[in-house]
């Protein structure tokens, strides 16, 4: 395996990581404000 490839699969995982941190901190605000209403 390349060092490129490996590079790559880092990146993607982390973006993976991100996005599934983002969502779940998304999730809870749109939940907090709604029980705060």
């Amino acid at each position: 395996m390349s060092e490129q490839t490996q590079r790559i699969r880092l990146v993607v995982s982390w973006l993976l990581v991100t996005v599934l941190l983002g969502y779940g901190i998304v999730q809870t605000l749109i939940t907090a404000a709604k029980l705060f209403e």
